[in-house]
Order: structure tokens, then sequence, then C-alpha cells
């Protein structure tokens, strides 16, 4: 993209006045579920004295995905997505987890999904083994998708917990590959509009994880299915809207009316080789194109990314589909 394009769509956002779209809930609380950063950030692990927790690029999806491998016998090596939406989840929220997995294990080796309510401060209101029971494993990976319900007391958040447990018996093997993980709870964050294919033959597409609650300041957004290295910023309204192609661009632009862009020191993104990127703005300083103001309690504000793209080896630009959040 060059600085006339970026200069003509900047342009473009300042003065667009668009028409609503649809829209179609999700909600995913998980932060790096897929592990497309090329790390374990965000995931908390308990090792054991020789087991090992990284990320690989034998993926169910996207670039990479997270390996567990505990050799210790009698023991669980443990990874989760700790305390995830506190604030956001509520007593009696019906919560789906979906996560793709494949793995072994060997003289009792097995592996366990686990859901928790937490309580702020410590302890839980309630807790499950997934299914029931351990995984059933293969060596090829199969999507698992199962529903929980919050707890009495979901004041520290939920926790999806993976346990890679060996058995007592000397040569005791227990290996996972877990990748796509979602934490997803009704309301709060909703996809709308229609995005445009990129150059990978897939839709951008925008996610939202951590608190919505505005005073938490602690909120992410995610692009991801984009084209690798790609450059590219966050946009943002308090107004929804649709037009295709705007400013020669190949994509569709889902926001309208006053329009803000994530285009600060340290805001401007590269998709990397997994294809996406993430930003955790700051909720008090929300650009509208204009003026800088904080994200309230009941105010419902609707993000996109535009991203750099090329078609038939022409310099082009995309966006995801949009976005809508509703801050508490």
């Amino acid at each position: 993209m060059n600085k006339t394009l970026l200069t003509t769509l900047a342009g473009f956002l300042a003065s667009a006045s668009l028409n609503a779209a649809m829209a179609a809930p999700q909600t995913n609380l998980a932060v790096n579920g897929d592990f497309e950063l090329g790390d374990t950030s965000s995931w908390v692990s308990f090792p054991t004295p020789n087991s090992t927790f990284d990320v690989t690029m034998d993926a169910n999806t996207g670039t990479f995905a997270g390996t567990v491998f505990n050799d210790d016998q009698a023991s669980a090596a443990v990874i989760k997505q700790a305390n995830l939406g506190a604030g956001v989840v509520a007593t009696g929220d019906v919560v789906t987890i979906t996560f793709s997995a494949k793995g072994s294990g060997a003289a009792g080796g097995v592996v366990f999904a686990e859901f928790f309510s937490e309580i702020a401060g410590g302890g839980v209101s309630s807790s499950e083994i997934l299914s029931g029971a351990p995984l059933p494993l293969t060596g090829s990976y199969q999507t698992f998708t199962f529903t929980a319900t919050a707890g009495s007391d979901v004041s520290g958040g939920v926790t999806l917990q993976f346990a890679v447990v060996t058995g007592a018996n000397i040569g005791s093997t227990s290996e996972l590959f877990v990748d796509d993980v979602s934490v997803s709870v009704p309301g709060g964050a909703t996809n709308y509009c229609t995005a445009a294919p990129n150059s990978t033959g897939a839709t951008g597409v925008m996610s939202a994880s951590g608190s919505f609650v505005a005073a938490d300041n602690s909120l992410t957004l995610t692009a991801s299915d984009l084209p690798t290295n790609a450059f590219g910023f966050f946009i943002t309204s308090m107004t929804q809207g649709f037009v295709a192609n705007p400013a020669g661009s190949a994509g569709n632009l889902c926001v309208a009316g006053a329009i803000g862009r994530f285009v600060f020191p340290g805001q401007t993104q590269s998709s990397g080789a997994g294809g996406s990127f993430s930003l955790t703005p700051d909720l008090g300083q929300i650009p509208t194109g204009t003026v800088i103001v904080p994200a309230l309690p009941g105010q419902t504000w609707n993000f996109q990314a535009w991203h750099r793209d090329a078609v038939g080896g022409m310099t082009t630009s995309n966006f995801t589909d949009g976005l809508s959040l509703t801050f508490q």
C-alpha cells in the first residue's frame, strides 16, 4: 500500500457516513488460544520437572499449535487459560468451550480438559472434567466442543485447564497437541458485516478477549485469517455501516460516522507469519477522528481492522469483518 492510497483511505474514513449491517454473536475470552502469536504467552503453565510446553508448527489451522509432553512418572503437567472474563462472565452463564486436539499416551498416560469457576482471591465455586473422562485423543486432530454452566461465584472469571497426566507405571508418557482454543460466553461482543475474501482466500475475522469492563482497561482486539506479514491497524466508531471498496480498497468498510484509527506509536501492527495481529488499546484514549475520548460503561463501540493486501500482483488493502462491543 503506497502513501497516496493510505492518505486517500484516511480521508475516506474521516468523511464516511454509512448504513448499519446485520449481526452474529461471538465473544471469545481466550487469549492466544490459537498460538498464532508464535509463543505460549497468555497461557499459564505448571510443569513437572522434565515436562515441556512449547509451540509447534504441527497445527490444526494456521501456523502454530501448542504441545505438552510429560514423561515424569505419576505426575500432571498443566497448562491453562486462567481467570478469563472476570467481570464479564455471570453466574449461570452457559460457557462454550471449543478446541482441536490430538495426542498419545503410553503405560497409563492420559489428558484431561477441566473447567473451573474462579472466586476472586482464591478458590472455586464449581469445577468439572469436560466429558467426565480423559479426552479420547488419536493421532489426528479432532474438534471438541463442550458447554459448562458458570458457578455461583465467578468473581475471578473462569479457567480452562489441560492436564497431561502420566500413570504410576515405569515408562508412562503423555503428549498433547492443542489448537484453536476458544472459551465463549453470550453477549459482550458481536461480529457483524460481511468481509470480502483477502488474498489467502479467507475472510479476515475480528475477535475480542479479556475484560469488557471499561475500568479494567484490559481488552485485547485480534484480527485473524489475514495475509502473512501484512501491515495493518484497527479502526473504531460508535456507528456501524457498510460500503464496498472504499478509497479503492478490495474490502468492505463496516463502520461509519466519526471513525478513529489506532495509529499512535506502537499501535500499527504486522500480521507476521501467523496471519494475525492483536492490540490491547488504552480504553481511556479511544480515537474518534477528531478527539480522544474514554470508553464508558453502557457504550457500544464498533471495531474493525484494515490491512495491506495484494491481488494479481497489485498492491491494495482489505478489511476484516466488524465487531460490536458493549462495555460494562
